[in-house]
């Protein structure tokens, strides 16, 4: 299961360079923890996740069936709401595999699956200040659909 302490564990060390291992430092563990956040509230259907990882003016794009997606979050939670989603604390499959952070945006690419799909997801985040008391929200999430029910029709 993909949780909090988990992805940590997993993502604690960075690449290496020069034969030394870099650590990611505090900016990416908040990145990592919204990253959480997303998964689990999409995952296991938990809406205040899914807000809390979001910012209210976040946009979702992508191709789901023969949708082109391009939707406000409002319409995601809606859409949300109406999918069976995973039991809270069921194991969730998926892996982040990029962190990148400049200054007050960053975007993190994983892979995941979720409601019969397999997706690569982009999250976009912005800080809502450039300080240490700033919080990370997802401003766009694009996701590309690989394999499952999503997938559109032709691909």
């Amino acid at each position: 299961p993909l949780s909090r302490g988990a992805s940590r564990c997993m993502l604690q060390a960075g690449p290496k360079r020069g034969g030394r291992r870099m650590t990611w430092g505090a900016e990416h563990d908040a990145v990592r923890a919204v990253v959480v956040d997303y998964l689990e509230g999409m995952c296991w259907g938990d809406e205040a996740k899914v807000r809390r990882a979001f910012h209210p003016g976040a946009l979702q794009v992508g191709h789901f069936g023969e949708t082109y997606e391009f939707f406000p979050l409002e319409e995601f939670i809606a859409w949300l709401k109406a999918e069976e989603t995973a039991p809270e604390g069921s194991p969730i499959v998926a892996e982040l595999l990029s962190i990148e952070v400049t200054g007050t945006v960053a975007v993190a690419k994983l892979t995941d699956t979720c409601f019969g799909t397999d997706f690569t997801d982009y999250l976009v985040m912005v800080k809502d200040r450039p300080d240490a008391s700033g919080r990370w929200q997802i401003v766009t999430k694009a996701y590309h659909v690989h394999a499952g029910r999503g997938l559109p029709p032709g691909a």
